[in-house]
C-alpha cells in the first residue's frame, strides 16, 4: 500500500504534541482512563487516515497505550486520593449492603462525585443500567445470570416475577430488564 510519509522532524514533532495533549487530558481528568480519540484527533487536525498511521507508530514505540476509543499515556493509571478512596469504600458498602436497592446514581454522585463515579464505571465496579440506576458488578451479574436462568427454563420472565425475585422495587427490575432488552440478552414481547 502507499505508506504515509513525513520526515523524521516532522514525526518527532508531532509525536511530542501527540503526548503533549494526552498529558494534558491526563493532568485534567486523572480518574479517567485516557483521552478520547476524537478529540485528540481535532484537537492535532489531522485527517482521519495520518490520525490512524501516526497513533499506531506511537503506540508501536511503547509511548501510547490505544484502543479503539481512548488513548492514554503507557506508564498513566488511574488513582485515587486517601480522601477519594475512603469515599468509595463507604459507596460501595452501600451498594453491598443493598445490592437489590443501591443508591441512585444522583445519591452515587453526590457521595463520591461525577470523575470519581465516572471511573468506577469505567473500570467496572459499577454498572449503570440506566440514567438513574446502578448496580455493583457482583449483583448485576447474578441478577444477569437469574434472570437468563429463568429465561432457559421457563421461556419467559414478567417485570413483576423480576421484582419478586430479588425482593426490589418496580424501578430496579425495570432498569435493569430494560437495559437487558439493549443488550439483546432478552427481548421484550407484551409485557414478557
Amino acid at each position: 500500500g502507499n505508506a504515509f510519509v513525513m520526515s523524521l522532524g516532522s514525526w518527532q514533532a508531532l509525536r511530542q504534541k501527540t503526548l503533549d495533549l494526552v498529558q494534558d487530558y491526563h493532568r485534567r481528568y486523572p480518574l479517567r482512563a485516557g483521552m478520547p480519540r476524537e478529540e485528540l484527533k481535532s484537537r492535532l487536525g489531522l485527517s482521519p487516515r495520518a490520525f490512524g498511521e501516526a497513533v499506531g507508530k506511537a503506540a508501536a514505540e511503547g509511548a501510547v497505550v490505544e484502543t479503539e476509543a481512548i488513548l492514554a499515556l503507557a506508564e498513566h493509571r488511574v488513582t485515587l486520593g486517601r480522601e477519594q478512596q475512603r469515599q468509595v469504600d463507604k459507596l460501595l458498602q452501600t451498594f453491598a449492603q443493598n445490592p437489590y436497592s443501591p443508591p441512585s446514581l444522583a445519591e452515587s454522585d453526590a457521595l463520591v462525585g461525577a470523575e470519581v463515579l465516572a471511573a468506577l464505571i469505567e473500570q467496572g465496579q459499577l454498572v449503570k443500567v440506566s440514567d438513574t440506576v446502578l448496580f455493583a458488578a457482583e449483583t448485576y451479574n447474578k441478577m444477569t445470570q437469574a434472570v437468563t436462568g429463568h429465561l432457559q427454563r421457563e421461556g419467559s420472565i414478567t417485570l413483576a416475577q423480576v421484582r419478586d425475585m430479588f425482593s426490589t422495587s418496580r424501578k430496579y427490575a425495570q432498569a435493569l430488564l430494560e437495559h437487558l432488552d439493549d443488550k439483546r440478552v432478552t427481548k421484550r414481547v407484551g409485557d414478557e
